[in-house]
């Protein structure tokens, strides 16, 4: 088996993340640290992945900013 997906690979799988229900044709579950981790093309963590609490909700995360260093 080949690390890259093949044609057939690639038309015998359904073409939507099954976490999110995006378009995403190459997702793929991935073992990091000993957990089964759904990710998009191998590198990029799906955000409804429920082995990191995947986002449930509707409303964003807060965004933190780093704090400047007074001079």
């Amino acid at each position: 088996m080949s690390v890259f997906p093949s044609c057939l690979d690639l038309l015998d799988r359904p073409m939507t993340c099954p976490g999110c229900r995006t378009h995403a044709p190459r997702w793929t579950w991935v073992r990091i640290d000993g957990l089964r981790v759904l990710t998009h093309d191998g590198d990029v963590i799906c955000p409804a992945d429920p082995t990191f609490g995947g986002l449930t909700g509707s409303k964003p995360l807060p965004v933190v900013e780093p704090l400047g260093v007074a001079a």
